[in-house]
């Protein structure tokens, strides 16, 4: 057996079928011959017009998916997906509306939600794996190839009986195309017998393959080991194909510990205090699973903003970038739909008995400011100010103010969140990185000039790119308008180290990746 978690070499592995997919041969074991040079294979079922019996169906438009004698869970899931595709949307928006909204259980509900973001994880590679297994990628609509997508993932990712996933995956393509049964039980089929060598090569050797494994891009497997080193890109690509774990965040300005936690315990959430880094982090608790969060005493303290769904390394940023030392005014850039701005204020309320009075955010985009207002209202956190506006010019938003906090939330790749959000892995390009890491900078540059004098600046992001994150603040102390900051290290009780940044790395089990520097204006 292969041990996955050494790097890939980047040696191609032959046997990888071209086109055809992997096969047997009459006698069941593998055909290690591939397809044909023709790229047929002469035991697949050759179809024509004649219908699913006795050849190929014909192409099938798009269609709302029928549910069937699918699972509700599945039909739910494939309708998430089809609108994921037609609308290009992202997934959590579309579990949202589509399967959060239902009126399955709670163990469906989960289960729907856990097909939709693995799907949307591991759709290159899914994508991949069906090719493999057809005549032509042609040979399906887009809409029926949502539903063998989904099966597919059951099939080499969830470990499911492939006797139940078949037959699953036949009715979820009848729902949306009753005359493809027949093409699907034959494509799954091979789908079934593909996963006897996948990923297609030894991930040990093969780049390619250890990407496959882990339902990644290439390009971003070999990223993710220059970046990390072997074992650090293991750990991320194992955990980012894993159920997030879920972290909650008492809201200290309209809720105390004890009541939010006590009616966690009765809707079963089992909540338990959080460490990030080696460091308790105020108000935060991890459940058990998602699942309390239905219940509708909890349902109810949501809405009335006494808690906050928010992953504890995001917390553990917010009380880092708050500080000890009561800071009397408060710049945040980057404040999106007002998560950090509610941390930050809730932190202060917390810490201080009091929220900062000269809070003042700002985003480049004026819906999010909108809904930031809204939001910071509902949790009770004060705001001063909610600016609209481009962060690389803070000078014409705010003039020549000083603050004594700044924070540059910074936009990113969202590489340490990929759990949460499945979208990215697919949607990313290669030169994206680059970009973000050119945009932090410029934010990093501008908001130093409304730093008071022993005043701090933070920034921030949800990557683990080193290009984003330790390469923006080096360059930026290195430069004219970081000359007068230092780095204020980050100590780590449990290791009895200081490390020049707060950094915590994707695990298996644990929180998101998040990065954060802290640098002070020398008075």
């Amino acid at each position: 057996m292969h041990d996955d978690r050494r790097a890939p070499g980047g040696r191609r592995d032959d046997r990888r079928p071209q086109g055809g997919g992997p096969r047997r041969d009459d006698r069941g074991g593998r055909d290690e011959r591939g397809p044909r040079r023709d790229g047929r294979d002469d035991r697949r079922p050759q179809h024509d017009e004649r219908g699913p019996r006795e050849g190929r169906p014909p192409r099938h438009d798009d269609r709302r998916p029928r549910r069937g004698h699918a699972t509700e869970a599945r039909g739910l899931a494939l309708e998430a997906i089809h609108q994921m595709r037609e609308r290009r949307a992202f997934a959590q928006d579309v579990i949202g509306s589509v399967v959060d909204t239902s009126k399955i259980s709670r163990e469906e509900r989960a289960f729907a939600t856990r097909l939709v973001l693995g799907v949307a994880s591991t759709r290159g590679t899914l994508d991949e794996v069906i090719d493999g297994c057809m005549d032509s990628p042609d040979d399906a609509s887009p809409a029926v190839r949502d539903a063998l997508a989904l099966s597919a993932y059951e099939i080499i990712f969830l470990q499911k009986s492939p006797h139940a996933a078949v037959d699953q995956g036949v009715e979820l393509v009848k729902s949306v195309a009753p005359r493809a049964g027949g093409l699907a039980n034959a494509v799954l089929r091979r789908v079934v017998r593909a996963k006897e060598s996948f990923p297609f090569g030894d991930p040990r050797t093969d780049i390619r393959a250890y990407a496959r494994l882990h339902g990644f891009p290439t390009w971003l497997a070999e990223r993710l080991v220059r970046d990390l080193g072997p074992q650090g890109a293991h750990d991320l690509m194992a955990a980012s194909n894993e159920p997030a774990p879920v972290f909650i965040a008492v809201n200290a300005c309209k809720a105390a510990d004890e009541e939010v936690v006590s009616v966690l315990a009765a809707a079963h959430g089992e909540p338990e205090p959080v460490e990030v880094a080696g460091r308790r982090v105020e108000g935060c608790y991890r459940l058990a699973s998602g699942l309390a969060l239905l219940d509708g005493r909890v349902r109810r303290m949501l809405s009335q903003g006494l808690l906050l769904v928010s992953d504890a390394t995001s917390q553990a940023i917010a009380s880092l970038v708050v500080g000890d030392a009561e800071p009397a005014s408060f710049l945040e850039v980057g404040a999106g739909r007002a998560t950090k701005t509610i941390l930050d204020q809730s932190c202060a309320r917390r810490r201080f008995g009091r929220q900062v009075a000269g809070y003042v955010t700002v985003d480049a985009h004026a819906f999010k400011t909108k809904l930031l207002a809204e939001r910071a209202a509902q949790y009770g956190a004060e705001v001063a100010e909610a600016l609209t506006g481009d962060g690389r010019d803070l000078d014409a938003l705010v003039g020549d103010r000083l603050f004594d906090r700044v924070f540059v939330d910074a936009p990113c790749t969202g590489l340490g969140t990929l759990r949460r959000h499945a979208d990215i892995r697919w949607r990313l390009r290669p030169e994206t990185i680059g970009e973000q890491a050119a945009l932090g900078a410029a934010l990093l540059a501008s908001a130093a000039a409304h730093v008071a004098p022993g005043g701090t600046l933070a920034y921030a992001t949800c990557t683990v790119t080193a290009e984003e994150n330790a390469q923006v603040v080096d360059a930026f102390l290195a430069s004219e308008e970081g000359a007068a900051f230092e780095v204020v290290p980050y100590a780590r009780p449990d290791l009895g180290v200081e490390l020049p940044y707060f950094s915590v790395a994707l695990e298996p089990g644990g929180p998101d990746a998040h990065f954060l520097a802290l640098l002070r204006r020398r008075a």
